[in-house]
């Protein structure tokens, strides 16, 4: 499906593989962890914090991951409070292979949300403040704990992704009038013709 050597680069906004739903990955390979390294270098590159298969033009179930312990007002890092922060925040960067949320907290926040898809927009998205995440690491082994903070909400970004989702489509109405010629001008240059942006709220 890849190959080794060849340059990712990022899909945009309309393009038709960032709505199609990503295929387990059967086997993690060498390939596999080549494809997780590439990816987390295109991530840097671009100055993000988060990257998926269907980002990369691959629909497959691996996402990379690389945030730092979110801080205070006074700039004092906040302790993680939750078993996944604890267990995920020091392995940073991380590659999570067939991630799945497994539920959710009936709880949300607000946040402006950004994507390295959609370039210089941003806009409020309202999600669950915790999840559980299911997933296996790219060592193989797996790991299931509940994710708060900002790593929660990267989460739930990224696996959207990988259900063919991009957080335009769940942005607040107002913010999204907001960004909407933006996001407009997005898809006449990556989209088909006749592309209609599917709002989820």
């Amino acid at each position: 499906m890849f190959g080794k050597g060849k340059k990712l680069s990022i899909r945009y906004f309309g393009d038709p593989i960032l709505a199609a739903k990503a295929k387990p990955v059967e086997e993690i390979t060498d390939d596999i962890r080549v494809l997780a390294a590439d990816m987390l270098e295109l991530m840097y590159e671009k100055n993000g914090i988060g990257l998926a298969g269907n980002q990369v033009g691959l629909p497959l179930k691996i996402v990379v991951i690389d945030i730092g312990p979110e801080e205070d007002e006074d700039g004092k890092p906040i302790p993680p409070s939750t078993p996944g922060e604890m267990e995920l925040l020091p392995k940073m960067p991380v590659a999570l292979i067939n991630p799945e949320i497994v539920s959710y907290s009936d709880d949300l926040s607000d946040f402006d949300e950004g994507c390295l898809s959609v370039p210089k927009l941003y806009a409020n998205v309202k999600r669950p403040s915790r999840v559980v995440l299911k997933t296996q690491l790219l060592d193989g082994s797996s790991l299931t704990a509940e994710c708060g903070g900002l790593l929660a909400r990267v989460l739930q970004h990224e696996l959207d992704h990988l259900d063919g989702i991009v957080f335009v489509q769940k942005a607040e109405e107002e913010d999204y009038s907001k960004i909407e010629s933006g996001v407009e001008k997005l898809i006449r240059k990556n989209g088909p013709r006749g592309f209609k942006v599917k709002r989820l709220v």
